[in-house]
């Protein structure tokens, strides 16, 4: 590519922050984004506890941190809801979200789920899947003639 040799590896290779693997199916990107969500999240955990942030601080900066890194790259593969080869990747985000709701309120594990999303603010995973979906159609069509990738 431009003269230079990208080397490719069978497992998955990053390029441009996306692990892409041999089928190209990202479910290698998926778990290494799942895994830094996962950890941004336990730091934040630990951070709220100790400086006390308030339910909407705290909701902000989950949005922020742990959701921006569990969703780079789902424009990717999300292809919409109970689509085959989305449907685990999809509950994977959707119980991050369930964990964030439990921490952003510091509730028990045992309470209602509805209730725990309702008091958060924080949307479903598919809600926030085809948000970013459509925002990088939007993206895309409002490109130059000449820049947008061709079918």
């Amino acid at each position: 590519m431009d003269g230079r040799r990208i080397h490719f590896n069978k497992q998955a290779t990053r390029w441009l922050g996306v692990w892409l693997d041999s089928q190209l199916t990202l479910k290698e990107h998926h778990g290494v984004r799942m895994k830094k969500a996962r950890n941004a999240q336990n730091g934040l955990r630990r951070l709220a506890g100790q400086v006390g942030l308030s339910p909407e601080n705290c909701r902000k900066v989950q949005a922020a941190c742990v959701q921006a890194a569990a969703l780079f790259g789902s424009e990717l593969w999300w292809k919409g809801d109970g689509v085959q080869g989305t449907i685990g990747r999809q509950e994977d985000i959707q119980k991050l979200v369930n964990q964030e709701a439990r921490s952003t309120l510091g509730a028990f594990w045992t309470t209602n789920q509805g209730a725990l999303s309702l008091e958060s603010g924080l949307r479903p995973a598919t809600v926030q899947l085809d948000n970013r979906l459509r925002r990088f159609a939007l993206r895309v069509a409002s490109l130059p003639r000449g820049a947008r990738p061709e079918n």
